[in-house]
């Protein structure tokens, strides 16, 4: 028996059949909806479908993608189906043509090309349903898209753009580990909300967290490495860490409160987040799977490698969710051969690496500057800076006190500037001092 989803499809397909009949209302302007049976005759193509799905235990979100195609079908003739001939799927397909993107038009002639196989299929010789024949009249149709019309898309982001929404989040440890582990893991929305915390395999610095449920590609398990320490936080303060049947991501407040997180959820503080920040892109909770493609690609992944980490059956779907262009790999190719700066192009060469505190050994977040352990900066650029600024503060109070005895100043003068001095003295040596093995151990590392 299918099973709901994170979606709620189930009861959005059985508020669809239990109200067939309002279909054959013709909707008026103010409403919202479009389509409507204009022959009562072709309701009876829906309840069988309806049969056909529950023998094959179709999944609900299929079943109303199918049901879908058919209200488009059914509002664009006013002939019982069974009656219509190729010149009115022709008619049909230019109207399809002429209202919908290139992308639905191919969804749309690919379940077409299914409906018509299951609910008129054609005979054999001997007058048997012979389901390896496609009908006739929809034989000629063609599921592929025309490349000359393919549109970008819009939710790609630079890898900058990607790090300021994690930054959005400091304050929502289970916000940040939600977005860094479907980056990483290539994980679906359902599949990572339907985690529970007895599905996480936890080891020193990585982890792994097993889809036992709701998974498109089967049972596996989502790979958490640079992730890691967003998720060991966001475990630290779950508010259930001893209930084992526990969504991993739930909500934290409100009426359901310790429920089930949604991509509605997501989708919308992901909205918020990017007006916040000035991102005009349509970002959802599905657009970090084809952004972590991406980096992916950018970062010198093999396919095979991606094709692992997302568990798909083969490399094709890669077409899908790669979003990288000629232009990345422009650019990249100019990275590496020096041509331009790292910095300037820091978005076209994403880190994901976790950061290892070189004095205390703790791993932190890609996007972090300091420890969250010692408090340390992360950065060596940001330790040398540190070591320079104490260092000028200190050889400026010693250039205090030799300027007061040039001038014969007053020797109550002199001991206040002197005492200030070697009270201030031990700190800043001491700070100088950590300073300096921080450098020394960084420096190791990097050697």
């Amino acid at each position: 028996m299918a099973e709901n989803d994170i979606y709620n499809s189930k009861d959005k397909y059985e508020r669809f059949i239990n109200n067939l009949d309002s279909l054959t209302i013709k909707p008026n302007k103010k409403g919202k909806r479009k389509y409507y049976c204009r022959n009562k005759n072709n309701l009876v193509y829906f309840n069988k479908l309806d049969t056909l799905f529950s023998v094959k235990d179709t999944s609900y979100v299929r079943r109303i993608r199918l049901m879908e195609s058919v209200k488009v079908i059914v509002n664009y003739t006013e002939k019982n189906l069974k009656d219509l001939d190729r010149e009115d799927i022709n008619k049909i397909v230019s109207k399809i043509n002429g209202d919908f993107s290139p992308k639905t038009r191919v969804d749309f002639i690919r379940d077409l090309k299914y409906l018509w196989g299951n609910l008129f299929p054609e005979n054999d010789e001997r007058g048997r349903i012979d389901e390896t024949i496609m009908p006739y009249v929809v034989r000629h149709l063609s599921a592929r898209q025309d490349k000359s019309r393919e549109k970008r898309r819009k939710d790609k982001l630079t890898f900058e753009e990607y790090e300021r929404i994690i930054n959005y989040f400091n304050s929502d440890s289970r916000m940040q580990s939600y977005l860094t582990l479907a980056l990483e893991s290539l994980g679906r929305p359902q599949e990572m909300l339907y985690i529970r915390l007895r599905d996480i395999e936890k080891y020193d610095n990585y982890s792994k967290l097993w889809i036992s449920e709701h998974g498109k590609e089967g049972t596996g398990f989502l790979q958490c490495i640079d992730s890691y320490p967003y998720l060991a936080k966001w475990l630290s303060e779950h508010p259930k860490p001893n209930g084992e049947d526990s969504f991993l991501f739930i909500n934290l407040r409100g009426n359901n409160f310790s429920k089930q997180l949604t991509p509605a959820n997501i989708n919308k503080k992901l909205k918020l987040a990017c007006k916040h920040l000035g991102i005009n892109k349509p970002i959802t909770a599905y657009s970090l799977k084809r952004n972590g493609v991406t980096f992916k690609r950018i970062m010198g992944c093999s396919d095979i490698e991606i094709q692992r980490t997302a568990r798909w059956s083969s490399t094709k779907q890669l077409r899908t969710y790669d979003l990288t262009d000629q232009d990345d790999a422009f650019k990249i190719a100019l990275v590496k051969k020096g041509i331009i700066k790292d910095n300037k192009f820091k978005q076209h060469e994403p880190k994901l690496e976790t950061k290892e505190c070189s004095f205390c050994k703790i791993k932190n977040g890609f996007n972090d500057e300091f420890c969250i352990n010692c408090k340390r900066p992360l950065d060596r650029e940001i330790l040398a800076k540190q070591f320079k600024e104490k260092e000028f503060q200190y050889n400026e109070l010693k250039k205090d006190i030799e300027n007061l005895k040039k001038a014969n100043e007053t020797e109550e003068q002199t001991t206040r500037i002197s005492t200030e001095f070697f009270k201030q003295r031990p700190k800043l040596l001491e700070e100088m001092r950590m300073l300096i093995e921080e450098k020394v151990k960084q420096e190791k590392t990097v050697a």
